[in-house]
Order: C-alpha cells, then structure tokens, then sequence
C-alpha cells in the first residue's frame, strides 16, 4: 500500500521542513502584513471552509483577528466538511448558507468587509460568476482574499494552464455546474498518484460524472496571472498576488469604487 502511493508521500514528506519551520516561527504568506488591516475586527463571509489556512498560525491567519465570519457551502455537507474546524479555528462563526458560489441572492449587497474563498475557485464551472457575485456582497474598499492551487505540487501538475478567454466565454456563455467541458482532459491528465483519496481510475470517473453532485473535479488551472486578470474583470484593484509553498497561489485584492461594466 505504502509503495502504491510513493510519489504522493514524496510530494507530503517535501512539504514538511516548509510547514515545520512555518509553524515554529508563525510565517504567514507574503504580504500577510499589508492584508491583516483588511481582515481585523472586521465581518466577513468565507465560500467553502472552513479551511485550515485560514485559522491561527495558518498561512492566512483569519479566523482568529475577525470579528465575526459567516460561511456558505454548496451543500449542507460536503466532502471535506469538517466540524473540528469550526470549533477550533478560533473564529466567531456566525450564519452558515447553503447555496452556490454563483448565486448569492441570500445575501445583499454590500454586506461585508472582506470575502475569502480557499481552493474553492478551481471546483467551480464558471469563476467569474462567482467573482462577480463575491465582488457585490463586498462593501466598497472591502477586501477579497482568494487561494487557489499551484499546480506544480500538485495532481494538476499535467494539466496545461486555462486561457483568461475560455474563462470569459463561460461567464459570457452562463456556464452551469453541470458542465463537463474539461473531463476528457481531467481522465487523461489527473495524476492519481498524488490524490488517492480519489480512489481507482473507475471511482474517479464516475465521481467526475457526477460532479455537479459532488463539486470535486477541477475545471480549470489557474497561473497567477490569470488569476490577477479574473480578479481584475470586476471592480477589484489587485494588492498581492503571489506562489506560496508548498502548492498555493494567494490573491488578494480591493474593491474600488468605479464601475466597470460587464
């Protein structure tokens, strides 16, 4: 079993005098400094989560300087909804919505002082959609805080990288959940190896198909500067925008106050 999943033990074990040394010395991500004004004693709402790179001493620490953070998730449970989390961020936890990224109508506008969303963007068929939603229930000068996966270390390694214009024409075209534009592409180039929790090739296949159930296949791959161009289509001023170890892309971005149309 142990020599089934080598090369994805390879990939954890690489990543641990990162995290160690992170965790003895408290590193946040770059520019964590010029983020935290945006994050302390303020109310926000996180997509997905809870994560642990948003609780204390993670990379993103969140939940412990807010005043008070709701949450929203696709379904009631998912499969990484994880209760401990919860409890032990350290967050005030408020309101938990169930509904979609991309349609937010729960919520008005200009609710919150800062959004995040922690590899939830990569699950999501069409992104700008959901930006655009993240960016209307921000208050203006409000903060937008969005990781997504490094595809190097991880089981997207294979997968080439999502043009900005594909990512426009699903905004353009109104791609739902359902989509399956890019299975073809997942079959052939996810590396099992590094997701065993996937399962056999079988399992993953049909998990993929029934993916608008269970939101787990990655319908795009992100480089850091597509992901500044997605956060930039909609009345966002990019602040920070960096790779960090061991497989994350940080964005982070204002809201403005000059309307850009769509």
């Amino acid at each position: 079993m142990l020599m089934d999943h080598y090369p994805y033990y390879v990939v954890r074990l690489r990543e641990l005098p990162y995290g160690s040394f992170r965790r003895i010395t408290r590193k946040t991500c770059r520019g964590y400094s010029e983020m935290e004004p945006f994050l302390t004693n303020k109310d926000g709402l996180e997509i997905g989560g809870p994560s642990p790179f948003f609780c204390r001493n993670g990379l993103v620490p969140v939940y412990d300087r807010c005043r008070q953070i709701d949450n929203t998730n696709f379904a009631s449970e998912t499969l990484w909804s994880d209760p401990s989390e919860r409890r032990d961020g350290g967050a005030n936890f408020r309101k938990q919505y169930v509904t979609d990224a991309c349609h937010l109508s729960v919520i008005p506008d200009e609710t919150y002082d800062f959004v995040l969303a922690s590899h939830v963007l990569e699950h999501i068929a069409n992104p700008l959609r959901a930006l655009k939603e993240f960016e209307r229930v921000l208050k203006p000068g409000g903060a937008m805080l969005i990781l997504v996966p490094d595809k190097r270390n991880t089981f997207d390694h294979r997968r080439p990288f999502t043009p900005f214009e594909h990512i426009e024409a699903d905004f353009q075209s109104n791609t739902q959940e359902d989509d399956l534009t890019h299975l073809d592409e997942v079959l052939l180039l996810h590396d099992l190896r590094l997701d065993p929790e996937a399962g056999s090739r079988g399992q993953f296949k049909e998990r993929c198909l029934r993916n608008s159930a269970f939101r787990a296949m990655h319908h795009h791959v992100y480089s850091p500067e597509v992901l500044s161009r997605m956060l930039q289509r909609f009345d966002m001023s990019v602040l920070n925008l960096t790779p960090e170890r061991p497989f994350h892309i940080v964005g982070f971005a204002q809201k403005v106050l000059t309307h850009i149309s769509n």
